[in-house]
């Protein structure tokens, strides 16, 4: 049955994918019917009998102390109590007109979980599990109520945007922008900017001084308009932190995002915090500052996506052990991949922009892509030539017979702003430094409804057995690492 409406000064009830899936559905497709098979079907890899300790003799990958959620191997993962089915986007309260744009967006009805409406809210699940829509929807639904209501006069002020949503990198802003500027092309009108140190300030500060629906910003930009006054929080009804993990957690971030939660207007708004990593650390520090916080987690937290399949290759081997051997090693792997892939769209992930170059100049010297198009995609490549490789990996297969594939080669940067459901197999050249990355570059393949995809993880030594304890964890369908009780 339809939920209950929001109580003033209240977010509205969120949603998300019971299956882990984007409600933003591009291809239309179906989830997997019990016993199908995936395009990329299962394969037994080297896995161990159970995740072993690492050379410090500690299990990886595992939550700090405190409130978490006791692992037994032996049972069955666990399932979030709270979700139910709903057939239509009816039974979840969407307006008649937010129904319609998201018919012309290709949008499918999908299983949720609600929650009672509150002024602060965590959202957590896996990368590709449509977490924007999960928060966005309802947010824009209130909006347009007001307008309505009030009429759109009385809900505009120059410079203050009525949702401003705070997101760790240009990327990522631009995909959440994207999102807004899909549902108000199908006709959901929508006032939105993107607020970035990558782009033109005039344009953004003539955007904000007509007055906007949504703003959208990385925390540098935002926080710099906020000291020189050109931005203001006055008409604020909700504040969202996307990626909370990174805004937080990053050793420059916090300080700036400090600057939003301070500004007048703040204190006053709702307030949804995004995730698709949620640390046992993170979690308490959440509600420490925000005690009243109620949280909803998705069944794809710290797990890759149902219908991905992870393959572990082991670089290891030779007489000469050395950080050239290796690397030696897994570019000759990497070009076997490539050469025997019929991926149309390929991501390769490293550890650093260094380690990209490398790679880069060693499958175009020896033209080792096997016919493929690499495309880098990190900071040392100029702006305009970095949203071109990004805007061409993106773009949809024109499906001519002599079409080259595309490489996209990426570091970390790139895990946080690609939301396509063409990437159907993702490389890591690196081993991750973290879990939470590890999940990321996972997410970057089988995104959306009954998607499918590959991921190929390169090892060294000591990452072999804790690849293989990541990936049994995975096969028997646990959490990477802990989730907070």
């Amino acid at each position: 049955m339809p939920t209950a409406g929001p109580e003033p000064g209240a977010l509205p009830t969120l949603s998300l994918d019971r299956s882990g899936h984007n409600a933003y559905n591009r291809g239309g497709g179906r989830g997997l019917r019990k016993g199908q098979e995936p395009r990329w079907k299962r394969r037994e890899g080297p896995q161990g009998p159970g995740p072993p300790g690492n050379s410090e003799g500690r299990r990886p990958f595992r939550g700090p102390p405190g409130r978490r959620e006791p692992v037994d191997e032996g049972r069955e993962p666990p399932r979030p109590a709270d979700f139910f089915a709903a057939s239509s986007f009816e039974d979840l309260g969407a307006s008649e007109d937010l129904i319609r744009a998201l018919s012309k967006t290709g949008a499918a009805a999908w299983n949720a979980v609600t929650a009672s409406p509150t002024s602060a809210f965590l959202l957590a699940d896996h990368a590709g599990s449509g977490k924007t829509l999960a928060y966005l929807l309802p947010l824009v639904q209130r909006l347009k109520e007001e307008e309505q209501r009030l009429g759109l006069a009385a809900v505009t002020r120059s410079n203050s945007p009525r949702v401003l949503i705070l997101v760790p990198t240009t990327e990522l802003c631009r995909q959440v922008v994207g999102v807004c500027r899909r549902l108000s092309g199908a006709g959901f009108p929508l006032r939105i900017t993107g607020l970035t140190t990558s782009a033109g300030k005039d344009s953004q500060l003539a955007q904000l001084a007509a007055g906007v629906d949504v703003a959208v910003g990385t925390p540098a930009r935002v926080a710099g308009m906020l000291e020189d006054g050109s931005l203001g929080l006055a008409a604020l009804s909700c504040l969202v932190l996307d990626e909370v993990d990174v805004l937080l957690g990053n050793t420059t971030f916090p300080e700036q995002v400090e600057a939003s939660l301070a500004a007048p207007g703040a204190s006053d708004a709702g307030l949804v915090v995004v995730t698709a990593s949620l640390p046992g650390d993170l979690h308490d520090a959440l509600l420490r500052r925000w005690p009243g916080l109620r949280a909803v987690t998705g069944p794809g937290l710290h797990r890759p996506a149902a219908g991905v399949e992870e393959r572990l290759l082991d670089c290891s081997g030779g007489e000469e052990v050395s950080e050239e051997s290796g690397f030696a090693r897994k570019a000759d792997a990497l070009a076997r991949l490539l050469a025997g892939s019929r991926a149309a769209r390929t991501i390769v992930f490293c550890n650093k922009v260094e380690g990209c170059r490398a790679v880069e100049n060693f499958l175009k010297r020896r033209e080792r892509a096997g016919g493929a198009r690499v495309l880098p995609y990190h900071t040392a490549i100029a702006p305009p030539l970095r949203k071109a490789n990004l805007r061409a990996f993106l773009a949809a297969p024109g499906g001519g017979e002599g079409e080259a594939p595309l490489v996209l080669l990426a570091t970390d940067r790139a895990s946080r702003g690609i939301d396509s459901g063409l990437a159907e197999h993702v490389v890591l050249f690196d081993f991750p430094r973290d879990p939470s990355e590890y999940i990321r570059r996972v997410g970057r393949t089988g995104r959306g409804p009954g998607g499918t995809g590959l991921v190929s993880v390169l090892v060294l030594g000591r990452q072999v057995k804790l690849a293989q304890a990541i990936m049994n964890r995975n096969r028997k369908g646990f959490p990477l690492y802990d989730i907070p009780a």
